[in-house]
């Protein structure tokens, strides 16, 4: 779930997105359904949907990317599965670990995105790849999209 808020985030959240500020969210994103809105679902259950739950991050880093925004992923909270976010640039052509539990991170910058699972050696190492390539790493040890 996606919850658009004015105030604090909430304690059970797993990650954060920031718009830009000449980027504002629309008034009815936080009154609409209580400013509740459905990411993905099917994510309950363990292995078999876990595959889902990385989609719902790209998902969620594709809605930071629309507002030039900032992702920030919460692990200490006891919910959802810890992730590596790795963008990709067109223009360098080399896959980079994003360090979202750090702070802020700014997803503007990255033409795509691949969601695995925590510690997977996926990519590291990697100088160089191309874009479809990196799509379909990602797919195949968790979920990737262009963003």
């Amino acid at each position: 779930m996606l919850q658009y808020s004015l105030g604090p985030v909430p304690i059970h959240a797993v990650g954060f997105w920031l718009p830009a500020e000449d980027q504002p969210i629309q008034g009815f994103k936080f009154k609409q359904a209580g400013g509740r809105s459905e990411l993905i679902k099917g994510i309950a259950g363990g292995d078999a949907n876990r595959r889902k739950y990385f989609a719902g991050w790209c998902q969620f880093l594709k809605l930071a990317k629309a507002r030039n925004g900032q992702a920030i992923q919460f692990t200490a909270t006891g919910q959802g599965v810890p992730v590596d976010v790795y963008g990709y640039q067109n223009a360098t052509q080399r896959p980079q670990l994003l360090d979202l539990e750090s702070g802020l991170v700014p997803i503007a910058p990255w033409d795509a995105v691949a969601v695995v699972p925590r510690h997977a050696a996926l990519f590291q190492g990697v100088k160089s790849m191309a874009p479809s390539n990196f799509l379909e790493l990602g797919n195949l040890a968790g979920a990737s999209t262009t963003m």
